[in-house]
């Protein structure tokens, strides 16, 4: 392995404190002395020599680092060193790191000295023939020894990787066997076991964590960053693209974007989804955690942060390239809740990333932005599809016009994502502001009014304009049907279906406000009574008793004439009235009692006191063709969009 270019420069930034630096190396040497106490009697003797040297190392690091005095020769404690080392190295390259915690301290201490005194020695630049000669063996034995470390560097991060994907080929194993039903414990066993794997990701038990760490210390501080780091960051990039390999990253193709249809790309966008969230909340996460155990340093920050970037971003930038290529598809309302599903996933990504360089922040939010324009332009395409709905022929009996449910139910789906909207619109009306001309100053009473609506959210005045023009299109509508009676039976059937879709929906009732809801019902009460006044005001007009009596007598002529008018003109709504539809049952329910309240009184009261100036028999039945009991039966007929013949009723 060859050094890195920059190592000279690398060995000056060694800046802790001397004291600090001894007092740590006599605990390193603490440490393996008690090691030496729980030694065979056969290596009790080589490791205490291997104790003292390292001792008189550090008396000869601290010496010249002083530089009191030119170095012109090498201790005799300290001239076997690197054959000391080398020796530990051997011992090492057949024993492995990570297996014994106090051995791998040993090591990497005598490896940390060797390298100190080889870069202090280099600084000073001597001269001297036994120092150089010592230098030369020194560095030597430095350069394998650090080979050997990068070397269990990458097993150790390869290690973690490979016992997964073997314990994952004996679950899959285990899940063929077992799972030959789908029931629902079974799910829900795969779903715990997914995620306890999460929780655990990346799965590095805490001793390999350790020897990681001390191993990284070691090959900075001999100063080998970027064969470290390159290590690292290999390792890491592999175990990365296995994870999301498992998850079906690979299988989301930007070049397919523009060509495959909608279904099949609201099923990549599903996917694409899946693995953002799973990267913002599990891999991403995971992989800083680790990134921060294994450079713990305070010096390291740069370290960690130039690594952590590399990891994330190259896959944060297919994300984006996914995003970018969805959103250049063509506009069409049904994508709308994708868009924001998408927008929303790289909203949660940003605190995932925000340990990165800045530029990949920004690049999120300008993916983000664009994802919101195109839900700003989508959601815009819903009023124009509201505006542009001009059939001239309407809807039979009445009923609920498709317009209205299809944009009641958009809308209440859309206020599941109130907030995200509410967001996109106030973002795209900033942008049109600051992109507007400075307006001229407004009457104060207009100011005001301003003031007030601008009080309601982006969004709610969004769906305020909404509703406007779909008020205004019904209104047109309502216009087609000839009869006015039938008008406002519509105008009511779809105002009452706009007002329990908003009582049905606490986020539309929250964005519409309590005074928007008491107005439409206002609005309803009004089209009741003015279908009242247009059917019944005139059959209540033929129980009038205005002209009825001439000289002080009823007259039977205009009598038998009036109760004939009723009786045509009952027939005539019954037959008309029972095939309209009111299909909300409250509604219809409220408008057989009011008109029953209005009517059978009035006919009540009518039949019973000029019934008898009709002559009995059957010219009687000729004219008083209903019992003031029947109109209430065929009142209940009304509205049920199911004809039924009266005269099979009466039978």
């Amino acid at each position: 392995m060859e050094k890195s270019g920059n190592h000279h420069a690398n060995e000056s930034s060694e800046t802790h404190d001397h004291k600090s630096e001894d007092h740590e190396n006599k605990q390193h040497s603490d440490e393996s002395e008690q090691k030496l106490h729980s030694s065979t009697p056969e290596s009790e003797s080589s490791e205490q020599s291997l104790v003292q040297v390292m001792e008189a190392v550090d008396d000869f690091i601290k010496a010249i680092s002083a530089e009191k005095d030119p170095i012109r020769e090498i201790p005799p404690a300290v001239e076997p060193f690197p054959e000391t080392v080398d020796s530990l190295v051997s011992k090492m390259e057949s024993s492995g790191l990570g297996r014994d915690e106090t051995e791998d301290s040993v090591f990497i201490d005598a490896v940390n000295r060797i390298s100190k005194s080889v870069m202090r020695l280099r600084e000073l630049k001597l001269d001297s023939t036994p120092v150089s000669s010592w230098l030369n063996r020194a560095s030597s034995v430095q350069h394998r020894a650090v080979s050997l470390l990068d070397e269990e560097f990458r097993h150790l991060l390869d290690r973690s990787r490979e016992e997964k994907k073997k314990n994952n080929n004996n679950d899959g194993n285990n899940s063929d066997h077992n799972n030959s039903s789908t029931n629902d414990s079974d799910r829900c066993v795969l779903q715990e076991h997914e995620v306890e794997e999460e929780e655990s990701f990346p799965d590095f038990p805490p001793e390999s964590i350790s020897t990681l760490k001390k191993i990284a210390g070691a090959m900075i501080s001999a100063g080998y960053e970027a064969e470290c780091c390159m290590s690292y960051e290999m390792s890491r990039r592999h175990a990365f693209k296995e994870e999301l390999s498992e998850v079906g990253f690979e299988g989301i193709n930007v070049e397919d974007v523009q060509r495959i249809g909608w279904e099949s790309l609201e099923g990549e966008i599903a996917s694409w989804i899946s693995i953002v969230r799973r990267c913002s909340t599990v891999l991403f996460p995971g992989e800083l955690s680790l990134c921060n155990a294994v450079f713990p340093d305070q010096d390291h920050a740069s370290i960690r942060k130039r690594l952590f970037t590399g990891l994330v971003s190259a896959v944060t930038i297919r994300f984006l390239d996914f995003s970018g290529a969805v959103v250049l598809t063509k506009r069409s309302s049904e994508k709308l809740f994708k868009f924001l599903d998408m927008y929303e996933t790289l909203r949660d990504l940003i605190p995932a990333v925000e340990q990165s360089d800045s530029d990949l922040i920004q690049e999120i939010k300008l993916a983000q932005t664009r994802l919101g324009e195109a839900a700003v332009t989508i959601f815009g395409e819903l009023e124009k599809s509201i505006k542009s709905d001009n059939g001239r022929t309407p809807v039979p009996s009445g009923a609920v016009h498709p317009l209205t449910r299809y944009t009641m139910n958009y809308l209440k789906y859309a206020c599941e994502y109130k907030e995200t909207l509410d967001q996109v619109f106030q973002h795209y009306e900033s942008n049109q502001t600051d992109n507007k001309p400075e307006p001229e100053t407004k009457p104060k009473q207009q100011q005001r009014d301003d003031d007030e609506e601008y009080k309601v959210s982006a969004f709610a005045r969004q769906m305020i304009r909404v509703m406007e023009l779909l008020d205004a299109n019904l209104e047109i509508k309502s216009k087609l049907y000839r009869d006015p009676s039938l008008r406002y039976i519509f105008l009511m059937n779809n105002g009452r279906y706009i007002l329990q879709k908003i009582k049905g929906s606490i986020e539309i009732r929250d964005l519409m406000g309590q005074s928007w809801t008491r107005k439409r019902s206002t609005e309803l009460r009004q089209y009741h009574k003015s279908y009242q006044r247009e059917t019944w005001g005139k059959v209540l007009q033929c129980m009038n008793q205005e002209g009825l009596q001439v000289n002080g007598k009823v007259s039977k002529p205009v009598l038998k004439e009036r109760f004939k008018i009723f009786n045509t003109m009952f027939d005539e709504i019954h037959k008309t009235q029972s095939t309209w539809i009111v299909s909300d049952e409250q509604m219809q329910s409220e408008l057989r009692v009011s008109i029953s309240a209005l009517v059978i009184p009035a006919y009540r009261s009518f039949f019973g006191r000029y019934k008898q100036h009709l002559d009995s028999g059957k010219q009687t039945d000729k004219y008083v063709k209903y019992q003031p009991e029947d109109i209430e039966s065929f009142i209940d007929d009304l509205f049920d969009g199911n004809p039924t013949s009266m005269a099979r009723k009466r039978n």
